[in-house]
């Protein structure tokens, strides 16, 4: 029953993130062992949709572990079951630990049978882009489930990173890190003569403080959400291709990888840039022009031929898309919605997720109920073709926007000519200072996390 539940829990992750986002890039997943006990530690910025990601970033669903304040609610706790989290008791919301025992003591049997365990090790939902102080509860997890008979048991560190924590249709980035091999690694961590168990305070001190620091190599590190987004900006000018019409998105893995080069620049370096990039941005503005227009070869024979290619295959999905979108309309202006009611731009999108699990099944369940047929499993495909028609609609509405920017950008550059020349040496200028912060940049240098406090 419980690998039933896990399943459909997988899978429903899975189709959640495919409406929730555009595109969703996941590096290092290689470094995730099938056949072992994992471990997984990840750094959390976005509430409820972290945990979504991890699971579909590991492509399983761990046992997570979360904070036992949410089984405050009693209409969630047949949720929380169903998702299989396991409550964890902290200092700031009871003064009752004794729970924990227990808690870590279904960890410990879940890592001994060789299953999946995920937790988020700072505690709290970081409103900062940079990882908070991480606890010693991974460490202590960790030695005690091999005490208990954990053979192989790794710690993977995971970074997500978003690129937009709120719009719908965004990106979002999942890097997995170097694992720590408890069995080979232990020596580093428990002297010599010493218990390698959780009550070992030396070692879960020296475990945690490697834990943290393999999370820092995955997780984003600014000095706050500003910063964040100006050098992914910067970084995203520099990286574009140029010639590509429309052009495709800067992968995000990319951008990141540079614009946390940016981040270690000295300051004056990076004030520097971001001055020019000020500039810059004020010229674009003021043309009316975006960054994309300035790198694509943008020729009226070549859009006119996207423009017919666009057209045909609008064609060919158009029915499909049209249904999609009358099935799916009313929920995804309720999920829309939904987030513009919550203050807290830390639950906002979480709002949405859970607005979007809420809203649209039973939309799909009224459509088949509806539908007129009468046999079974022709309601069943029917329910099972409305999220995939809504996907052809986004999709398609997508495709047909970015090629019509595409021609707005031709006008535009038609229409600006004389300003032209100005923009693309602003452009150029902020490409150059992007090069020349990352060669100054120090890939040694104490973490911006600790360096802000």
């Amino acid at each position: 029953m419980r690998a039933l539940v896990d399943r459909f829990l997988a899978a429903l992750a899975r189709l959640v993130l495919r409406g929730f986002f555009r595109d969703i890039e996941v590096v290092g997943r290689e470094r995730l062992p099938d056949d072992r006990p994992v471990l997984v530690v990840a750094n959390h910025f976005n509430a409820l949709v972290d945990a979504v990601l991890v699971i579909h970033a590991v492509g399983r669903l761990p046992r997570f572990i979360a904070k036992a304040a949410l089984w405050r609610r009693v209409w969630a706790r047949p949720f929380l079951w169903l998702a299989g989290l396991v409550p964890v008791h902290r200092p700031q919301d009871s003064v009752d630990m004794s729970g924990n025992r227990s808690t870590f003591a279904t960890c410990h049997e879940l890592l001994a049978r060789g299953k999946t365990v995920a937790l988020f090790p700072e505690g709290r939902v970081s409103e900062a882009p940079t990882l908070a102080p991480v606890r010693t509860g991974a460490a202590r997890i960790a030695l005690g489930a091999r005490q208990q008979g954990a053979e192989g048991l790794v710690i993977v560190p995971v970074g997500l990173m978003y690129e937009d924590k709120v719009a719908l249709r965004s990106r979002a980035l999942v890097r997995i890190g170097q694992a720590i091999d408890l069995d080979a690694e232990l020596p580093r961590f428990v002297d010599p003569g010493e218990p390698a168990e959780e009550g070992n305070q030396d070692a879960v001190r020296r475990l945690t403080a490697e834990v943290a620091e393999r999370m820092r190599a995955v997780a984003p590190d600014y000095a706050d959400a500003r910063e964040a987004a100006v050098l992914g900006r910067a970084a995203e000018i520099a990286l574009r291709e140029h010639g590509r019409v429309p052009p495709p998105d800067v992968p995000l893995a990319s951008r990141e990888a540079l614009a946390q080069r940016l981040a270690n620049a000295p300051e004056a370096a990076r004030t520097k840039l971001l001055d020019a990039l000020a500039r810059y941005h004020l010229d674009l503005s003021l043309l009316g022009l975006l960054d994309a227009y300035l790198v694509g070869r943008y020729r009226a024979g070549r859009l006119a031929r996207l423009l017919v290619a666009t057209a045909l295959r609008l064609a060919v999905v158009a029915p499909f898309a049209l249904v999609g979108a009358a099935v799916n309309a009313i929920p995804y202006w309720g999920v829309h919605w939904a987030g513009r009611v919550v203050r807290n731009p830390m639950l906002k999108a979480t709002t949405r997720m859970l607005a979007g699990i809420a809203l649209f099944p039973p939309m799909w369940l009224v459509v088949a109920w509806l539908a007129p047929w009468d046999a079974w499993w022709q309601r069943l495909a029917v329910f099972a073709a409305a999220p995939v028609l809504g996907l052809v609609a986004v999709r398609a509405l997508e495709h047909a926007v970015a090629v019509q920017r595409s021609w707005r950008g031709w006008i535009t550059l038609t229409e600006r000519t004389d300003a032209l020349a100005q923009v693309r040496a602003d452009r150029d200028q902020v490409v150059a200072l992007v090069e020349e912060a990352e060669e100054l940049a120090q890939p040694s240098a104490a973490p911006r996390s600790a360096r802000h406090r």
